[in-house]
């Protein structure tokens, strides 16, 4: 069997005769053994790749850990001298690699999705916060105009209370001068029925009685305005007896009489014309009380208006304080989604500009043909290679900066 087997595949030669082990063979084995275990070192790219490969979360550990493995026997080889189990490795690791990419760039349109929905929450924000501004403002301009129709109506209150005390002033001035013409008039009254009366009859007449009433008729005729020669003749006339009375005296009294019936009947006749005026005067007052009510409960309601207003402009201006800490929230959000884009951005460059262009690198190098090198000399020789174009710029194998945080 060994002999078909040797027959079938000729990289495995089988040893006819076996022969005893030469000194140190088992130190050789031993070796051969610590080779097969020993990793290979891999280069800078293939650095870049493991690093990719480190980064497929997806993955079971055991599936990372093969492909990892198979990354310096399948990407060593140039493409050109790669077995088709070596592409096979090539093309699972490129797979893999690639969906990497894919999560990274969906991670980036993630973020631009919540980017978009963090500028129309702020956009939003700043319409609130606009609309709040103008909510205020108009419960500004309603405060203004209550407040100057409250202060209205508090000047209407101060005029209404003027006008009521010139009424009361003016009905006062005149409800006093016809209370005095009553006064008078009762007087004068009982002037002419206590004393007056009592100087016309005999019966009870006696000197000193007519003394008496004779002082009271001459202190109250001053209030009359008599003449002087009248009040001059007065006393002698009004102590004679009525029986013995000359003409003279006669008409004395007489005139007396007459004054004080005279004088009564004017007073009389002053405070019936008065009455009139003292009907419009206490209506005067009537309606100017009135009036300062009304204008009392106008400023009352004027008052709880501009209260309310002002509560009103209060509850907007919370509103807008609201609003601006609400948008400036959002601004928040929006700047902050917008750094979590550009990492994810920086994230996603940096793992196509370093990872993928690592395995890219080394999954399309080819070995150069035969005969190329003396072909290379050769052109370097002539005068030709001294103007031919700059070598292509060398790839960079390095991790870009910041790549150990991520």
């Amino acid at each position: 069997p060994f002999s078909n087997l040797a027959s079938v595949n000729p990289r495995f030669p089988l040893q006819r005769t076996v022969a005893m082990a030469p000194k140190g063979s088992k130190r050789a084995s031993q070796g051969a053994a610590a080779d097969v275990n020993k990793k290979p070192k891999l280069n800078s790219m293939m650095v870049g790749v493991v690093d990719a490969l480190g980064q497929a979360t997806d993955l079971p550990q055991d599936c990372l850990a093969m492909l990892e493995a198979g990354v310096p026997g399948s990407l060593g080889p140039p493409a050109n001298e790669r077995h088709p189990l070596q592409m096979s490795m090539v093309r699972w690791i490129g797979g893999t690699i690639e969906s990497v990419e894919a999560r990274l760039r969906q991670a980036v349109g993630d973020e631009d999705a919540k980017v978009a929905t963090a500028r129309l929450a702020f956009e939003e924000a700043e319409k609130t916060v606009s609309s709040a501004n103008g909510n205020l403002e108009a419960k500004d301009s309603v405060v203004a105009t209550t407040r100057s129709a409250n202060d209205e109506a508090v000047q209407a209150v101060k005029s209404a209370k003027a006008g009521l005390t010139d009424a009361q002033v003016a009905q006062k001035t005149g409800d006093a001068s016809l209370a005095e013409a009553g006064k008078l008039i009762e007087e004068y009254e009982g002037a002419l029925k206590d004393h007056v009366g009592y100087l016309k009859e005999d019966s009870g007449f006696d000197a000193s009685g007519a003394k008496m009433h004779t002082n009271q008729v001459m202190r109250i005729a001053k209030k009359l305005g008599l003449d002087d020669s009248l009040m001059t003749a007065l006393p002698s006339a009004c102590t004679t007896k009525p029986s013995q009375r000359g003409t003279f005296d006669k008409m004395v009294i007489s005139e007396l009489e007459g004054s004080f019936q005279s004088k009564v009947a004017a007073l009389t006749e002053e405070m019936n014309t008065g009455a009139e005026a003292t009907a419009q005067r206490a209506a005067a007052v009537t309606a100017n009380e009135q009036v300062v009510q009304a204008a009392e409960d106008a400023q009352k309601d004027a008052e709880a208006a501009l209260a309310a207003a002002q509560a009103a402009q209060g509850e907007a201006a919370a509103g807008l304080r609201e609003a601006e800490k609400g948008s400036k929230a959002k601004a928040a959000g929006q700047a902050a989604a917008e750094e979590l884009k550009k990492k994810a951005e920086w994230v996603l460059e940096s793992f196509i500009g370093y990872n993928v262009l690592c395995f890219s690198s080394l999954r399309d190098k080819v070995s150069k043909p035969e005969g190329a090198t003396s072909q290379t000399l050769a052109s370097s020789a002539s005068p030709a290679a001294a103007t031919s174009t700059a070598p292509p710029a060398a790839i960079s194998a390095s991790p870009p900066a910041g790549s150990e945080a991520l």
